[in-house]
């Protein structure tokens, strides 16, 4: 299996590298030093060489290789736990060394793999102890001399401050991540947003007349299907205005399309600024209008076109520069009297209004009830 570029090597790996080529390479001397008060002859330098100088770099190359590197660190961390019980017992249970090495054993495999490294590091320690003795008979020799002791202190300390500063650096790595993320969730939530407010704006484009803004007739079939069911469900009226414009024609032929948009833009303002609440004002078609009145019985609905038709007539609009007189001519329908459906309910205004059309405009009519 080809090695993994160092750059896509597991952090373990790396970090433990780092640790192991820095502490052994000091442990070395440190043993070193316990090995010339006690000579050992050359197989134990030989070893001593092979753990802590060579050995850093062939687990390294080990886990690199792995298929799985971080259990290959781990079983690393478990040869280092026996090495270190083996030189513990091999010298003679010198104090510095036999505190030292089985706390940095137990604090390497306890880190990463909790109160379980704790037990596999005591016992893999207590287990290369054990073959120390069994390879020479035990020896106490808990004294050892200064420089042996200080650079097995020394060994501590680094290892240590190895490790804290790797926590520091997993430390500050996890905090950008941490802020990376929650300005992606931050930057995802806006775009989320805008997507709604999007979407909502389309949906409503999608039921407004891009001409004057009021609701257009797709949305007034929705609206008025659900206002009709309410009204049947409460045991309320429904009323409806069908207002058209007179002699339009005459102003787009007299002043131009573009002045006759204007006229329509204006008398869509008018209607929309003199309706409740819960009315809806739908652009019909052409110069047709329709006011929805939900609760409204008819004798109110009627009282209301009238209002508009006196409304319109007596207040010109304004185009441009043009001040035009503009009237109304207004049929009304309303629920139970002229239908129970919205197509029955329009049709009835259609003809009311075509009645007050005939009748000479710039008025109100209504059919008779289910006419």
């Amino acid at each position: 299996m080809a090695a993994a570029p160092p750059s896509t090597v597991h952090w373990i790996v790396r970090m433990n590298h780092r640790n192991r080529t820095v502490c052994f390479a000091l442990l070395f001397a440190a043993l070193g030093a316990h090995l010339l008060e006690r000579p050992l002859g050359a197989p134990a330098w030989a070893a001593l060489v092979l753990q802590f100088l060579i050995g850093p770099q062939l687990q390294y190359l080990w886990a690199r290789r792995s298929a799985q590197p971080v259990q290959a660190e781990f079983f690393n961390m478990l040869i280092d736990s026996v090495g270190f019980g083996l030189w513990v017992a091999v010298l003679g249970f010198p104090l510095a060394v036999t505190l030292i090495l089985p706390i940095g054993a137990s604090f390497n495999l306890t880190a990463f793999r909790g109160l379980r490294g704790l037990g596999e590091a005591v016992v893999a320690t207590g287990a290369g102890g054990l073959l120390g003795v069994v390879l020479q008979d035990l020896v106490w020799l808990p004294q050892a001399g200064v420089v042996a002791t200080g650079l097995a202190v020394l060994v501590l300390h680094v290892f240590v401050a190895l490790v804290a500063l790797s926590a520091h650096d997993r430390s500050v790595r996890l905090h950008v991540a941490r802020q990376q993320l929650r300005t992606s969730e931050q930057a995802l939530q806006q775009q989320l947003e805008q997507n709604q407010r999007l979407h909502a704006q389309l949906e409503d484009q999608a039921h407004r007349d891009p001409l004057t803004g009021l609701f257009n007739r797709r949305y007034l079939v929705e609206t008025m299907e659900r206002a009709l069911a309410q009204s049947v469900q409460q045991g309320q009226a429904l009323s409806l205005l069908l207002l058209d414009l007179d002699y339009f024609k005459q102003v787009n032929d007299t002043w131009g399309h573009q002045t006759g948009d204007e006229v329509l833009r204006a008398v869509a303002a008018r209607l929309a600024a003199h309706v409740r609440a819960g009315d809806t004002v739908c652009r019909y078609g052409g110069e047709e209008f329709l006011v929805l009145l939900p609760g409204m019985p008819h004798a109110q609905a009627e009282e209301r076109a009238r209002h508009c038709c006196a409304e319109l007539a007596q207040q010109p609009i304004q185009a441009g520069d043009l001040r035009l007189a503009m009237t109304w001519s207004i049929g009304v329908a309303s629920h139970p009297l002229h239908g129970g459906s919205a197509q029955a309910l329009i049709a009835a205004a259609d003809r009311a209004l075509y009645q007050a059309k005939h009748q000479g405009r710039n008025r109100v009519a209504m059919m008779p009830a289910h006419a």
